[in-house]
């Protein structure tokens, strides 16, 4: 990892990690008003995006918990701006999901990992195989947070179970295309001359671009 690169990264998955607490704010909230029955199915499969992105650039695992977490603050922030107790089900429930989609993407991109990075086949079945362990995981939320995971109509079928085929759908793609655009980002960076290093630009947008995330949320709730 270069010099710059290496500058770069945690700005990155500062920004990053905003930007998938503000694409999960008003994304779901544009869902829940249009496409609720899908809304979870397609928040999942977009997190694989953030998830892959950050996982191609680092190759770590601690960054993959970092991004995950400044998500759940921006669900946080989102309930103190709404007075909800920030242990309600809305809350905790959304968290969980976002621990599943971890779970799931760290085992099958370990799994696949002698293929990950040169064939697209491996990104696809790990986009796959990632969001079909984060449904199976979701129905434990009861025992996570106490509040029981929604259920289609009156079959008793979790909801997430028949939203699957949406989320898996959607993984197949978010998957890859995240790894696609965080070898843009390293061929960006890389390219960049050591006179006109973005460093230093970089250590002061990149935070900014979290503050303007953060701000975003607190005026779409406050005006």
């Amino acid at each position: 990892m270069t010099s710059t690169k290496k500058k770069m990264i945690p700005g990155i998955i500062l920004a990053a990690g905003a930007i998938w607490g503000l694409v999960e704010f008003g994304v779901g909230m544009g869902l829940h008003q249009c496409a609720a029955l899908y809304a979870g199915a397609i928040l999942t499969g977009l997190s694989f995006f953030w998830l892959s992105f950050i996982r191609s650039l680092t190759r770590k695992l601690t960054p993959l918990l970092i991004i995950a977490g400044i998500a759940m603050l921006f669900k946080w922030l989102d309930a103190w701006l709404l007075h909800v107790a920030w242990n309600h089900g809305s809350v905790l429930n959304p968290m969980f999901a976002f621990l599943t989609a971890l779970a799931g993407f760290v085992l099958f991109s370990y799994l696949f990992r002698n293929g990950y990075e040169d064939k697209l086949k491996f990104r696809v079945l790990t986009g796959a195989g990632a969001a079909l362990t984060a449904v199976l995981l979701f129905p434990l939320v009861k025992f996570a947070t106490g509040s029981p995971a929604c259920y289609y109509g009156t079959t008793g079928i979790p909801l997430v179970f028949y939203a699957s085929p949406v989320s898996i759908a959607i993984a197949m793609v978010t998957v890859p295309m995240g790894h696609w655009v965080a070898k843009r980002v390293e061929r960006v960076i890389s390219s960049a001359s050591p006179d006109t290093s973005p460093a230093v630009p970089g250590a002061l947008w990149l935070p900014a671009v979290c503050a303007l995330c953060v701000l975003i949320v607190v005026l779409a709730r406050v005006l």
